[in-house]
């Protein structure tokens, strides 16, 4: 028992907590008790001489009162008047929170507290550089951008700041689930600059000549590349005028155990649908089919690209996208 006491002491020492009832501490600052190994709510309550039911509300504790050892518990809040600026970090509270709660900015209260980063702890106090009452709480409008660390995910970095995955994916516009890399920088908060819409030139085309083994890429009037390409072998390609009905990042072509890069399905012929990709390559062997043949007739009636052309097309059209196939 003794050595738990004096353990209890070195831990008051070291984070400058009251473990103690009664002990003196400095006036208005929050008594604050790290858990012990073995401690439960109700021996905290004992010891400080105070309700579980308060040390619940003040710790906002969830899931049974389960508490941990190492556990920072607020036993007594700061004792402050309301024209003071020291606010006391709550289970639950983030800095961006904190700030649109008194109305001012992220930034400020890092610069107040010396802060360096989003990390704050419950029952630490904030130097809160405002005028602005807690009674009449205002949103702040600034806008705040995080900087993408190693490890970080998007759900990680909206638990930091208080916000939620939807919001962040919003308003950096992000479609590609929740992927994000080292070093991008992410709108958390605040309005972010709109994006220039650009602009219509016209219903998107591709065009595909057989006799000359070439295809143009357009929008509207406005041609954006032109390719060689390869149609099918003895005019099994079909003319006419078509539309992109499928799209898949890479079809598997069973007749001939093929695998073929960036699909576009334009047509059926009975039970296979011919489209537009890139060079296949043998499912079982991972060689190349036709390497080194665009431009040449070769196929059983698809129109082959190389593979950067094909890539650029399949992620430029839409299903719905016109496709012309002529002599």
């Amino acid at each position: 028992m003794k050595i738990r006491t004096l353990l209890s002491l070195f831990t008051l020492v070291l984070f400058g907590v009251l473990l103690l009832p009664g002990a003196a501490h400095a006036e208005g600052s929050p008594v604050i008790h790290q858990v012990q190994p073995g401690e439960t709510l109700a021996d905290i309550a004992t010891q400080y001489g105070v309700s579980e039911s308060q040390l619940i509300a003040l710790n906002n504790l969830r899931g049974n009162n389960r508490i941990s050892p190492q556990q920072r518990l607020v036993i007594k809040p700061a004792q402050r008047d309301p024209d003071s600026n020291i606010y006391v970090v709550k289970r639950g509270d983030t800095l961006l929170r904190i700030a649109r709660k008194f109305g001012t900015s992220m930034a400020a209260i890092q610069k107040a507290n010396n802060l360096y980063g989003s990390v704050i702890y419950v029952g630490q106090r904030l130097k809160i550089p405002t005028k602005t009452k807690r009674t009449n709480p205002q949103k702040s409008k600034e806008t705040i951008v995080h900087v993408v660390r190693r490890g970080e995910t998007l759900s990680s970095i909206a638990q930091l700041y208080g916000v939620s995955v939807a919001q962040i994916k919003t308003l950096n516009g992000l479609k590609d689930g929740n992927l994000i890399r080292v070093g991008q920088k992410l709108i958390i908060s605040g309005t972010a600059k709109p994006a220039k819409k650009k602009s219509s030139r016209g219903p998107k085309k591709f065009v595909v000549d057989i006799s000359q083994q070439r295809c143009w890429r357009y929008e509207g009037d406005v041609l954006l590349n032109t390719w060689r390409c390869s149609t099918g072998r003895n005019n099994s390609t079909k003319t006419g005028r078509f539309k992109v009905q499928s799209k898949i990042r890479k079809a598997y072509g069973s007749t001939w155990n093929i695998w073929m890069p960036w699909w576009l399905g334009i047509y059926w012929v009975g039970p296979v649908e011919n489209g537009i990709h890139g060079q296949p390559w043998n499912a079982k062997t991972g060689a190349r089919t036709w390497a080194g043949l665009v431009g040449t007739p070769i196929t059983y009636g698809c129109v082959m690209l190389n593979d950067k052309a094909a890539e650029t097309l399949w992620r430029w059209a839409d299903i719905g996208t016109t496709v012309i196939i002529k002599r």
